[in-house]
């Protein structure tokens, strides 16, 4: 029995070593208080490099960019479905919107990376704005594919695809919130 003891110690202790577990920092777990998916917001950011000394305006930039780093590969999965099922117009009311989040994402990033004590509250609202507006877009996406009567797998296929990008998306909301609601940089 005691060298099943120190054998589970031993691997727990390795495990904690070599950083099995996530590391949470105060400030991430701050960030993410307000989110809808407060784990995932947590597990993600605890995951993006830089996180764990970031404060909380560093965190509202890689927040954004792990929204952005999703939707590139969501974009490119719809252009290939939209290759293999060139009937299905509806595809197209998936594309666009797509590609315009990946735009504001990009756009939200570069503005939050700008951001100083002048223009603090005016460059958050924006971004908050975009964020509001492509947070709907995937839901856009889905809805028209639904009304269009396609395959109820090509819906599925798209939600699977979809579903992590929302929540990012969602999650880097809530953090930008965060950032607001303290008002500081």
């Amino acid at each position: 029995m005691a060298s099943y003891r120190s054998g589970l110690l031993c691997a727990i202790m390795f495990v904690a070593i070599h950083g099995g577990w996530a590391q949470t920092s105060d400030t991430i777990s701050n960030a993410c208080s307000n989110a809808l998916y407060t784990h995932f917001c947590v597990s993600k950011l605890s995951k993006a490099s830089g996180a764990l000394e970031a404060d909380l305006t560093q965190l509202s930039v890689i927040a954004v960019r792990l929204s952005s780093e999703v939707a590139k590969p969501v974009s490119r999965f719809i252009e290939k479905l939209k290759k293999r099922n060139p009937n299905v117009s509806a595809l197209e009311d998936c594309s666009d919107p797509l590609k315009d989040t990946r735009e504001q994402l990009h756009d939200s990033q570069s503005e939050l990376k700008q951001l100083s004590n002048v223009n603090f509250m005016e460059y958050v609202e924006d971004v908050l704005t975009r964020l509001s507006g492509v947070e709907t877009n995937q839901d856009t996406c889905l809805s028209g594919l639904k009304e269009s009567n396609v395959p109820a797998t090509l819906v599925s296929s798209v939600k699977d695809n979809t579903d992590n990008l929302t929540m990012l998306i969602s999650d880097a909301l809530a953090v930008v919130s965060t950032l607001r609601q303290q008002g500081h940089i």
